[in-house]
């Protein structure tokens, strides 16, 4: 079935179960899809689970769909690289996580760098959060990933150090490393990217006493915004699109 028939609700989800659409949904499916009452699409609530679905109702605003039957659970992605990504505004993050979702990240770690240029708190901080996972759910849907990457609360780069684990590899890049070789062996990588006015000299040195690796993009210095989709498309092709 093609992913435009695969669709992003939360679970749980039991068979013979009947869901409305909201009204944006429904349209698409009905107007833009022209799908009719009996046709066949699937469903994801996010934690691996697939559900094969028909359509009971076609309705421009109110179209039910109804679980026919739940596919096998999809192994979770434990080896799946995570992003720490700099606050950024407006689009530029929109664009961002979508490209990291779609990249396959299993976790998404957003920071309060010194030099990030917006500063979010409490209502507007939820808004924003409840935003960009609605961006995660429909970048799943375009990328067929069935786990939803982990959207967390924004920390300082001193506070995510902190929380790492033992058996993540964090990396940056920067013009004083290397260039990353055609293979590397990470099994849990943790690419930070910084802000478009670039890490404070107090960051970097919190980066030097993790020994953390360093790669370069040659002379070339993208936007803070550019910078994850290539980041991860190089550390997912040189360990092998490990997930």
């Amino acid at each position: 079935m093609s992913r435009l028939n695969r669709f992003y609700i939360a679970g749980p989800h039991q068979t013979g179960a009947t869901l409305q659409l909201d009204a944006e949904r429904s349209n698409y499916v009905c107007r833009v899809l022209r799908m009719q009452e009996g046709d066949a699409l699937d469903i994801f609530d996010g934690q691996g689970g697939l559900f094969h679905c028909a359509l009971q109702t076609a309705h421009l605003k109110r179209a039910v769909i109804k679980v026919l039957k739940p596919m096998p659970l999809a192994p979770q992605p434990t080896l799946a690289p995570t992003i720490a990504l700099s606050l950024l505004k407006g689009q530029a993050m929109d664009r961002a996580i979508q490209q990291a979702t779609e990249l396959g990240v299993r976790r998404i770690w957003l920071l309060n760098a010194a030099r990030s240029n917006i500063t979010l708190k409490d209502q507007r901080l939820e808004q924003k959060l409840e935003h960009w996972r609605r961006i995660v759910g429909a970048a799943c849907e375009q990328c067929g990933q069935l786990w939803l990457p982990e959207v967390l609360q924004p920390m300082s780069v001193s506070q995510c150090l902190t929380e790492l684990s033992e058996s993540v590899t964090p990396l940056i890049f920067d013009p004083s490393g290397a260039v990353m070789p055609a293979a590397v062996d990470m099994a849990q990588p943790l690419v930070f990217i910084g802000p478009e006015g670039g890490w404070s000299d107090a960051e970097m040195a919190l980066f030097q006493q993790r020994y953390m690796t360093v790669y370069r993009l040659g002379d070339t210095i993208l936007r803070a915004e550019t910078m994850p989709a290539v980041a991860l498309a190089l550390v997912q092709q040189a360990r092998g699109w490990r997930s």
